[in-house]
């Protein structure tokens, strides 16, 4: 079992990481917006037509984020979206003779198409991959894998993530308590549980370099690997091995991971920015929080925020998606209400109603979803007044509300408001340029963190 005794003391095994020196450019594709909760300095693209993934590939940092969107897509559609991508990517990589590395970044609570993601791109992509890493710790949000289990940290206690209300996501659910039987659950077979290799604690805090090169020599025929991480070190050491094998060898290798490894092997860490780095524009309207997210994690951060907050509430009943007509109506309703809090300088938080509509068909609430969340996207897209702050809370909403509402196609990642909270700067294509997006994931922070990211922004400390 985890504890906190493992938190401690913890081996630094003075790891170099040379990222001058690293040959490959670092391409993550994001399942939604929230995985940029850990890095700074780089670009974001919404979409990945050549001309922006070369921009990618030669821009200023070494790495650079594709949002996919693909947690609110189909199997079917998350398929094709990646052999587009990865069709794309080999085409622009060849021709700046710029050999890449691709992480699949998924949720830090196991929910996505995370067996669906890494294969297809190794079945798109010339020769294959010799493995795929299965690393979904997150650090800044409390999950923790050890031997081979993904832990939460609720307060003291850390609780395997099968046993959270995560693992009863109404479209990505599962059953399994460890990651080998995670990953043979969502093959569906196709990877036995006793197929699935680790890497753990000990291997990672005995600071042994060649037990390490050893078991990467190991991979053949896109094996599944479990990397154990519970701290940034252990993710330090496996990356500074990683990064020099990768340098030496003609291997190849997928990353499904949260947002830690990312950080890892970026060059540019994330770090919590200070009101004025966030929203430094005063022209006197007010800013909006769209709350999409369900999960109960941001349910009680909302109840929160209008406890110890004047910010105005205005409830989306979720009900209304059911009458075509109906629904058009009550969006301009809201979005009138919206705009005058605005313009006269309030603030205002946009959020669906907590009772969600059941269904036992998980594609029929996938569906459900995406319509609720595109009636938040079209409040937003309709503004006729500039916000000085957007918040989207949750992820499916956070991406919407950027490619649709917005029209954001590339963004400068600048830090975090908090910790595993993004904070984007919108370029000049977009509905708003040059204004600050924070990306606040559902799953993320305490009951008081919604709160404290809306009062750094209202009140500027």
């Amino acid at each position: 079992m985890m504890d906190k005794e493992l938190l401690k003391d913890v081996p630094d095994c003075n790891p170099e990481r040379d990222f001058e020196n690293f040959d490959y450019k670092v391409v993550v594709l994001d399942d939604d917006p929230t995985g940029t909760q850990t890095v700074k300095d780089l670009n974001v693209y919404t979409a990945w037509d050549e001309a922006l993934v070369r921009d990618g590939f030669m821009s200023d940092n070494n790495m650079f984020y594709i949002m996919t969107n693909s947690r609110a897509f189909t199997e079917e559609k998350t398929i094709a979206v990646h052999k587009d991508i990865i069709e794309v990517l080999d085409k622009v990589s060849k021709e700046l003779e710029q050999p890449y590395l691709v992480i699949s970044r998924g949720d830090s609570t196991l929910r996505g198409h995370s067996y669906i993601e890494p294969k297809t791109i190794d079945e798109a992509s010339e020769g294959g991959f010799d493995a795929v890493f299965h690393i979904p710790a997150f650090f800044e949000g409390g999950r923790y894998t050890y031997g081979g289990v993904h832990y939460l940290q609720e307060g003291d206690q850390f609780v395997p993530v099968n046993e959270s209300e995560f693992a009863n996501d109404s479209t990505f659910g599962f059953s399994a308590g460890t990651m080998a039987g995670y990953v043979a659950e969502k093959s569906e077979g196709a990877v036995a549980v006793d197929e699935v290799k680790h890497i753990d604690l000990d291997m990672l805090r005995g600071c042994d370099d060649a037990q390490l090169l050893e078991f990467f020599d190991s991979l053949s025929n896109f094996d599944s690997v479990v990397v154990d991480a519970v701290h940034d070190n252990d993710l330090a050491f496996f990356t500074s091995v990683l990064m020099d094998y990768l340098n030496r060898e003609d291997r190849k290798f997928i990353f499904r991971t949260a947002a830690s490894f990312v950080k890892s092997i970026c060059a540019t860490p994330g770090e919590v920015l200070q009101a004025d780095e966030i929203a430094d524009e005063q022209d006197g309207h007010g800013g909006i929080i769209v709350v999409g997210s369900h999960v109960e994690k941001t349910t009680q951060q909302l109840k929160h925020l209008l406890d110890h907050s004047s910010i105005i509430p205005i409830e989306f009943e979720v009900y209304r998606i059911r009458d075509a007509e109906e629904l058009k109506e009550y969006i301009q309703t809201i979005r009138k209400h919206v705009e005058e809090q605005i313009n006269g300088g309030s603030n205002v938080v946009v959020y669906t109603s907590r009772k969600l509509i059941s269904t036992d068909d998980k594609f029929e609430s996938l569906e459900i979803s995406k319509r609720i969340s595109e009636s938040l996207v079209e409040i937003v897209s309709t503004l006729d007044v500039k916000p000085r702050f957007i918040i989207a809370k949750g992820g499916i909403t956070s991406s919407d509300v950027a490619t649709i509402g917005l029209n954001v196609r590339k963004a400068r990642v600048l830090g975090q408001a908090d910790k595993g909270i993004p904070v984007w700067k919108t370029m000049t294509e977009a509905k708003y340029p040059n204004m600050p997006y924070i990306v606040f994931p559902g799953n993320v922070g305490g009951v008081e963190t919604l709160y404290n990211v809306y009062n750094k922004l209202d009140k500027g400390e």
